[in-house]
């Protein structure tokens, strides 16, 4: 079966066997000799904290996680099912490593993730290749799996996030001056487009406890950033029994101290409340930074979305912010081509962005989930229509996110270096605290000075771009770092 095929099957999920009739093979668990595991891991962040965790429970069950995958032994592959293109990379990425079982050292093939979550039952007759099915409530019980040849009733499932996760041990792969922090798993929202609760079931908390004795670990590591990440960030601790919720957990974070940058992605636009931002406001620790994902500001289009609000209600929340977080970087995403999204719903947006003047805008073309309320919605919109619609959007941030830094050269401001930039080996690669990881707020290029990788350093703007911004640091003198 080829892999369009197999997408096409998966996409709408509607056979059990595979056509070719291949069967799975028994695990060839007593030929792993020397017990390497390669890993690759696609998806969010909040999938790479689960990667890293997976990582650390088969160390200590003797595994040796390598780059090379053509010495591997086990390779694990951790899924996304987050929308249609995803589920396309994670089913082509897993056919890919199946051919290390033909050309390579490998024996067993591993699949992890929120796809084989959604599709459990499924996979096996569509993707024979793969040995190992693990959903993200056993991915826990990976180790014990692959060095046990017992049937898998016999291990239980336990997430990898869960309220009495204490100690929380994982291998980081991010660079070693800055994490991740997941806080909860999963999702109590409905919004009718998003398929998370289906993979990642309803929210699990975990303990504050918990949180800060990884944040005292992260920062005896030397972590410099420490981003906090959830699917609502502002739900978190509402199914724990003291009900406190993120305000608290970040006074306590804040307390310790010890990590100079805290940054939080992914609130929900109706649970910011005064009490957080003020809690951000007073922090010295907790940057004034917010991803609020608002979706839309159509009431008719939130509504449709089962979502709450609309264009009003967002302007008040926008300026409530700005009220008490001046200096506040704001950060959003929208939807466009939402099944009946009219012409006019849409210029609603629009009229949003040019009165908002937001610092950080991403806007994504809707995509039909199966299994969520909109996959049949009415009035599905053309893929040329959502297409023009998000070209429209990201031409009016353009011009915004320029015209907001017209100001800024001249102006010194605290940067953290990455390290070599991907542009020129010349140069270093950093962020601004308005920056979030992960390049999806754009770069600052350090053109001169040797700050090392980790370090924040105050940097003079030397010349801005929409997204991206050029300086020097500010120990070098300016005509050395003249063109």
């Amino acid at each position: 079966m080829s892999r369009d095929q197999r997408d096409e099957n998966v996409t709408d999920i509607n056979k059990e066997e595979s056509p070719s009739g291949q069967k799975r093979s028994p695990l060839n668990i007593t030929e792993l000799r020397e017990k390497t595991v390669g890993i690759v891991s696609l998806g969010c962040p909040k999938n790479l904290v689960d990667t890293e965790s997976m990582i650390h429970a088969l160390s200590e069950k003797g595994f040796q996680v390598i780059p090379d995958l053509d010495k591997a032994e086990v390779i694990v592959v951790n899924t996304c099912s987050f929308v249609t293109d995803a589920r396309k990379e994670s089913i082509d990425t897993l056919l890919e490593m199946s051919q290390y079982k033909e050309n390579g050292k490998a024996k067993i093939l591993v699949g992890t993730g929120c796809l084989i979550s959604r599709y459990k039952d499924e996979l096996p007759g569509l993707l024979p290749e793969v040995d190992m099915l693990l959903s993200p409530s056993e991915e826990a019980s990976i180790a014990e799996r692959l060095v046990s040849p017992m049937t898998k009733d016999v291990f239980s499932s336990t997430p990898l996030i869960s309220p009495a996760s204490i100690p929380f041990r994982r291998k980081r792969l991010t660079p070693s001056h800055r994490a991740y922090l997941k806080i909860s798993e999963g999702c109590d929202h409905t919004c009718s487009f998003c398929s998370i609760p289906l993979s990642r079931g309803l929210q699990i908390s975990r303990t504050r406890e918990s949180l800060l004795e990884e944040v005292r670990m992260l920062a005896d590591e030397g972590v410099q950033e420490v981003t906090l990440i959830a699917q609502d960030l502002t739900r978190y601790g509402s199914d724990l029994e003291d009900g406190e919720g993120l305000p608290r957990l970040l006074e306590e974070i804040d307390r310790i101290g010890r990590i100079p940058w805290v940054r939080l992605l992914y609130a929900y636009p109706t649970q910011v409340t005064d009490r957080l931002l003020k809690v951000i406001r007073d922090s010295s620790t907790i940057l004034k930074y917010l991803d609020i994902p608002f979706q839309h500001v159509s009431g008719t289009v939130l509504k449709r979305m089962n979502r709450p609000g609309n264009r009003e209600s967002t302007m008040r929340l926008i300026d409530r912010i700005r009220k008490i977080l001046p200096e506040i970087t704001l950060r959003t995403t929208f939807i466009v081509g939402f099944p009946g999204e009219t012409e006019e719903e849409f210029l609603e947006i629009e009229e949003f962005l040019n009165w908002a003047r937001l610092d950080h805008v991403g806007v994504f073309p809707f995509s039909r989930e199966e299994g969520t309320p909109s996959f049949d919605m009415d009035g599905q919109v053309p893929a040329r229509i959502k297409t023009q619609r998000r070209k429209r959007l990201m031409g009016i941030q353009k011009a915004i996110s320029l015209d907001k830094k017209k100001d800024w050269p001249g102006k010194v401001m605290p940067v953290l270096i990455e390290g070599p930039s991907e542009q020129s080996p010349l140069i270093l690669s950093g962020r601004l605290e308005g920056m979030a990881p992960d390049g999806i707020d754009g770069e600052v290029l350090v053109l001169s000075g040797e700050a090392s990788q980790g370090s924040i350093v105050q940097c003079r703007v030397k010349r801005v771009h929409a997204y991206d911004v050029e300086v020097w640091e500010t120990s070098v003198p300016e005509e050395e770092s003249s063109e």
